[in-house]
Formats: structure tokens, C-alpha cells, sequence
């Protein structure tokens, strides 16, 4: 894999590349080109997932999307593998653990099996839209 920093990527980059990015809109220049276009969204300190708020200075979203800067391509925010030390036992256990989308609060520590508490997380419709949230 090909390491840049937000501000080298270029437009061929762009254009032939699925990306990875880490960081936020405040943090990550080419999140914050395509923040308003992305499904999940920060306004006002708040990370928007439909009509649900989470508090942006504790939470994270993670997602796979079609990149808005090349639709073609993909954007994957806040990545890595979705694995974690737990699947190391068996290798059978190295399976997205994710859907589409997800949003982590970091207060709760990491553990072997997830990043932080994961507070919502579903999959996009069929047009990558978000789906209504679901009644548990």
C-alpha cells in the first residue's frame, strides 16, 4: 500500500485509487472536501448517522463509501483491519467484523475483539444510502 500524507494525493491519486483516510474534517484535508457528501457527517461538535447525534469529541465513525471526489473508487475512513487480537487464535476468526459503516466511542478502551464500544453500525442500503435506524 501507498502512504500520503492528505496533502499528497493528488488528483491521479484520486482518480485511480480507492483511499484510506485517518483523522476527521478538522484534521484530514480530503475529508474535508468531501464531508458534506459523505452519509454520516460532523456538524457543530456533533457526528450525524441519520437522526442519531453522537458527541464528536468522543466518537469516531468508520466507514466504506463511494469516494465522492471519484465515485468509482471507495473512501475508507478511519481504517484498519476490523480484526483484532482475538482472531489471531484462528485464522478462521479473520472476517470483517464491521457492516457498511459503524460509529466507536473511544471512552471505552480497546479490547480484543473491537476498537472501542461500538455504539451503531449497520450497512448502507442499495443506492449507499443510510437505512433507518433499526428498533432493537
Amino acid at each position: 500500500a501507498r502512504v500520503k500524507m492528505d496533502s499528497e494525493v493528488s488528483d491521479e491519486d484520486i482518480a485511480q485509487a480507492n483511499l484510506i483516510l485517518w483523522g476527521d474534517a478538522q484534521s484530514n484535508q480530503l475529508i474535508k472536501k468531501m464531508a458534506a457528501q459523505l452519509p454520516i457527517r460532523w456538524q457543530q461538535g456533533q457526528l450525524k448517522a441519520g437522526e442519531n447525534s453522537y458527541d464528536a469529541a468522543h466518537h469516531v465513525p468508520i466507514m466504506i463509501y463511494p469516494n465522492p471526489l471519484n465515485p468509482k473508487r471507495y473512501v475508507v475512513l478511519n481504517s484498519s483491519f476490523t480484526f483484532r487480537e482475538f482472531a489471531y487464535l484462528n485464522n478462521a476468526r479473520q472476517v470483517p467484523m464491521l457492516p457498511d459503516w459503524a460509529i466507536v466511542d473511544l471512552r471505552s478502551p480497546p479490547t480484543s475483539q473491537f476498537p472501542g464500544k461500538v455504539v451503531a453500525a449497520d450497512f448502507f442500503g442499495e443506492h449507499w444510502e443510510l437505512l433507518p435506524a433499526r428498533k432493537k
